[in-house]
C-alpha cells in the first residue's frame, strides 16, 4: 500500500505570533492536565498584575499597531501588524505584504483560543511554574504608563524575560525574550494602541470571504485518547525539553484530516509541532534549506516563527516555534529522528501556509 506524501510550502509570518507575544490568555474550562501554580517564589505583586493581564483580554477592546522581532545566527526578522481585537468577539491580525509574503488578514476567535488540556489553569499557571516573577518599577510604552515585570528561570543570573504591563488594563504591551548571554533574541511591542474605542469595530474585525480562515482543528483530543493513539504508534508526548508542557492537543478535519497538532508552552516559549502520517519530497521544500540540529537532518526556514520539518519512519513531523534556538534544538533532539521517506506530493502541501497563520499553543 503506497503512504501519502507530504510537501511543505512557503509559509508566511505570522500575524497570531503577535497575539502571542503580547497577551496572555484567560482561563480555560476544560479538564486534563493540571498545572502546579505558583510552584516557585515569585514576588506576590507581580503575580498580581499577570493574573490582571491574563483576564485583560477579556474585558479590554483595543486596535493598535505593533511589531514582532527575532534575532539569530542568520540576521533578524522583523513584521509590523494592524491588530483589533473585541471581547466575546476575538482578534483580527493584518501584515502588509512584503518581498517575500502577501498580505494577510487572520482572524483569531474569542471561543478559539482555549487550550484542551490545562484543567482550569492559565497561561499565569504555566509561566509561574517555571520563572520566577520580580517586579521592576515602570517605565512608558506607547504613551502608556506600564509595570514592568521580570521572568527569571531558577538558578539563572540574568532574566529569561520582561514584560511591560499596561497600567490602566493591565494589557501586555510590550515583551522581551532573552538567551542565557542576556541577548534579546525575540521582542514584540505595540508601537500605537487606542483602547476601548466607542466606535464600531465590526468592519475591522470580519475577514473577507476570500480570506476568512476554516477551523482546521476542531476537535480536542482528551488524554485517554491520546494514550490510544500512543498505542497506535503517534508520539504526541506530554512534554518536551527543556520544560514544555503539552497544553492543547487536536485532531484535522476536512482538507486537514490526518494531520495532529500538539501545542506545548512553559508560559514563555510556544511550539506546535503536527504529526502527520506519509512521506516528505525534500524537493519541493521552498525557502527552506537542509540543516542538521543535534545530529539530524532536517528542513528549516529562518523566521518568526521558526518552522522545521523531517520525516521519520512514515510520519512527518513539522515545529512551528517561537522559542530559542536551543530550545529549538530540544524539540528536535526529543522527537523521532530523520530517515529516508521520499515520494510524490499530497496533502499538507499550500495548506501549510494557514497551519502557520493558525500557530498557537493554546490551540
Amino acid at each position: 500500500m503506497k503512504r501519502p506524501t507530504v510537501s511543505i510550502g512557503p509559509i508566511a509570518v505570522l500575524g497570531p505570533l503577535a497575539l502571542l507575544s503580547l497577551f496572555l490568555l484567560s482561563s480555560s474550562g476544560g479538564t486534563g492536565i493540571a498545572v502546579p501554580v505558583n510552584a516557585l517564589s515569585s514576588d506576590p505583586a507581580a503575580l498580581r498584575l499577570f493574573d490582571r493581564a491574563s483576564a485583560a483580554p477579556g474585558r479590554v477592546s483595543y486596535r493598535g499597531v505593533q511589531f514582532v522581532s527575532a534575532w539569530s545566527r542568520k540576521g533578524s526578522t522583523g513584521l509590523v501588524v494592524d491588530v483589533v481585537h473585541r471581547p466575546g468577539y476575538g482578534t483580527t491580525v493584518t501584515s502588509p505584504a512584503t518581498a517575500g509574503t502577501p498580505a494577510e488578514r487572520t482572524h483569531l476567535a474569542a471561543d478559539g483560543a482555549e487550550p484542551s488540556l490545562l484543567g482550569g489553569a492559565s497561561t499565569l499557571s504555566l509561566l509561574s511554574s517555571h520563572f520566577s516573577l520580580s517586579t521592576e518599577g515602570t517605565a512608558s510604552v506607547a504613551g502608556r504608563a506600564a509595570d514592568v515585570v521580570v521572568a527569571t528561570r531558577p538558578g539563572a543570573a540574568s532574566p529569561a524575560a520582561r514584560f511591560w504591563l499596561d497600567g490602566a488594563t493591565g494589557l501586555v504591551l510590550r515583551r522581551e525574550v532573552y538567551d542565557e548571554s542576556g541577548r534579546i533574541t525575540r521582542a514584540s511591542a505595540f508601537v500605537d494602541i487606542t483602547v476601548d474605542e466607542a466606535e464600531n469595530y465590526a468592519d475591522a474585525l470580519e475577514s473577507p470571504r476570500d480570506t476568512e480562515q476554516p477551523v482546521a482543528w476542531p476537535d480536542a483530543i482528551d488524554p485517554a485518547s491520546l494514550q490510544r493513539m500512543r498505542d497506535r504508534g503517534w508520539q504526541c508526548p506530554d512534554n518536551l525539553p527543556p520544560s514544555l508542557q503539552l497544553v492543547d492537543a487536536r485532531r484535522g478535519g476536512g482538507h486537514y484530516d490526518g494531520i495532529v497538532h500538539l501545542s506545548y508552552s512553559d508560559g514563555l516559549a510556544a511550539v506546535s509541532v503536527f504529526e502527520q502520517r506519509g512521506q516528505l519530497k525534500a524537493s519541493n521544500l521552498t525557502d527552506y534549506r537542509a540543516t542538521t540540529i543535534r545530529g539530524r537532518k532536517v528542513y528549516l526556514r529562518d523566521g518568526v516563527p521558526q518552522r522545521l520539518v523531517w520525516a521519520s519512519h512514515g510520519t512527518v513531523y513539522t515545529v512551528v516555534a517561537d522559542a530559542s534556538t536551543r530550545t529549538v534544538g530540544d524539540v528536535v533532539g526529543a522527537l523521532p529522528g530523520p530517515t529516508d521517506d521520499t515520494g510524490a506530493l499530497h496533502r499538507l502541501g499550500r495548506g501549510l501556509n494557514r497551519v502557520a497563520s493558525w500557530f498557537n499553543p493554546f490551540g
